[in-house]
């Protein structure tokens, strides 16, 4: 009797939940929002902690109602989340605050506190990368100087997708992929660090933190009768530790290969491989599959953000053209972006709608708009933009000796051949994309499957779970004109720097 397993993927925008096969074919989905908090606070970006739970069982009923099968039959849960942001629970275990997104940046001034006192390079040496204030230790010094009352009451702390396990299983756990690439962990023991606390100025939140699965497919708990009647799944079913979005796009991508860069392409602009080297500069370096191996990671927040931006702000002349076509909104987007001749667009976009970026001031811009522009070459700039951004990241893998010979683009703009082109011409790779529409909750699936005994290991599961597409290639006479935008583009951050600065 065949197998089934779940991989739940939580989103800034929504949690996606999904039943997958052994062979890796999806049998059903549901999706619900993450229950985003309407904020006038600049910074401040949040989410309803209860209501979260909420949306999230309602998706996994939803889901296997219209998978119709018996859950006796689903042999395990992964599941995955962004990184960073924070839930705090008081010492019942219940929300005592909005829950924190990742692209918060109310602790800027937090950083850079740390900055001034000395303490932030220490802080890097020891998580081995760049903190930033969407991470979970300036958050918590935020709470501890602006909202004491609520510091005062804190009796656990977890990441997004943590929650939803804790609520599932009742085990108040993470893994070390998720915490030691939030910066919570000392990288070289990848282990807690009182020291780390210390330098956070947080050491309170010790006793607090929750128990540390070292590896993703660690079993950690099981389904709860509770959690049985909220969902429908069967009470004692195994849920693995799961990990970070980033690293679950990677496996669901199967990318663990040499050579191979992940793009995540979705919210943010995630570019990343693996190696045993701890890469100085690096946006993250963070616990991997294997022991002694590192998930090295260049970021921003500057990815399928402007797309969305873009479409909300500025889309009425493609949803026009789709409702008079009769067809669908993103094709007319696509087709608007491939219409553009790259050797006379003047147009150029800095992706820069979210935070982290490159400067804490940083905004999006558009430049060389005049009477004549057209919405088509809007949309191209915006598309160029987001690819010059994932170019400029991946430039410093190659440069600090990351192996790239191609590209595995991954989220949501990974659906579309013309982006997919802009890609490949821009970075100069071919670029492979996987036969799945939700690659990070494949990811988590493969992972429970690892976790559970129904594959043998990674290497089976792919061979068993994962297809890629025919590869995009690129088109080296555009290479030439792509380098000259690529540093005019440059150019004007380096000119925006200056502005930024004085913000």
């Amino acid at each position: 009797m065949e197998s089934y397993l779940i991989g739940i993927d939580g989103g800034s925008t929504s949690i996606k939940t999904v039943l997958f096969d052994q062979r890796g074919k999806e049998i059903a989905s549901a999706s619900n929002p993450t229950m985003r908090l309407e904020s006038h606070t600049p910074g401040f970006e949040t989410f309803d902690v209860d209501r979260l739970w909420a949306s999230t069982s309602a998706s996994i009923k939803s889901m296997l109602a219209k998978a119709a099968v018996d859950p006796s039959r689903i042999a395990g849960i992964g599941m995955c989340s962004f990184g960073n942001g924070l839930i705090i629970l008081d010492r019942d275990g219940k929300s005592i605050a909005p829950g924190v997104f990742s692209q918060d940046y109310r602790a800027n001034t937090i950083v850079e506190g740390y900055k001034r006192e000395g303490s932030f390079d220490r802080i890097n040496d020891i998580i081995k990368g760049t903190l930033y204030a969407g991470e979970p230790g300036p958050i918590l010094r935020w709470f501890k100087d602006q909202k004491p009352e609520v510091y005062e009451k804190i009796g656990g702390i977890l990441l997004f997708k943590d929650y939803l396990m804790y609520r599932l299983t009742g085990v108040f756990a993470t893994d070390a992929n998720i915490f030691g690439g939030s910066a919570m962990l000392d990288l070289t023991t990848t282990d807690y660090s009182t020291e780390l606390l210390n330098l956070y100025g947080i050491p309170e939140i010790e006793p607090f933190l929750p128990e540390l699965a070292t590896e993703s497919s660690q079993i950690v708990g099981r389904v709860t009768k509770r959690a049985a009647d909220e969902t429908g799944l069967k009470p004692g079913t195994p849920v693995v530790a799961g990990m970070m979005d980033v690293l679950a796009c990677l496996v669901g991508a199967g990318a663990t290969a040499d050579g191979i860069v992940t793009a995540v392409a979705g919210t943010w602009c995630i570019n990343e491989t693996h190696s045993t080297r701890i890469i100085p500069g690096a946006s993250a370096n963070m616990p991997y599959l294997t022991k002694g191996e590192y998930l090295n990671c260049a970021f921003t927040g500057a990815s399928g953000s402007n797309y969305e931006w873009f479409c909300k702000a500025m889309g009425g002349e493609a949803k026009y053209i789709a409702e008079k076509q009769g067809g669908s909104y993103y094709e007319v987007l696509n087709e608007l972006i491939a219409s553009v001749p790259i050797e006379t667009s003047k147009v150029m976009y800095l992706p820069f709608v979210a935070q982290p970026s490159v400067h804490p001031n940083a905004k999006a811009e558009f430049f060389n708009i005049d009477q004549n522009t057209t919405y088509a070459e809007l949309a191209y700039a915006l598309a160029e933009g987001v690819a010059f951004m994932h170019r400029y990241h991946i430039r410093f893998l190659r440069d600090s000796g990351c192996k790239a010979d191609v590209v595995r683009l991954t989220g949501g703009i990974a659906k579309s051949q013309v982006w997919a082109r802009i890609f490949a011409d821009i970075i100069e790779l071919p670029i492979e994309t996987v036969d799945c529409n939700e690659v990070g909750a494949l990811g988590c699936a493969i992972t429970a499957g690892v976790g559970t005994g129904l594959y043998k290991s990674y290497e089976e599961a792919f061979e068993q779970a994962v297809k890629i597409n025919p590869p995009v290639t690129s088109h080296s006479e555009n290479f030439e004109l792509y380098e000259k935008r690529y540093q005019n583009w440059s150019r004007l951050i380096e000119i925006m720097n200056i502005y930024w600065n004085e913000q």
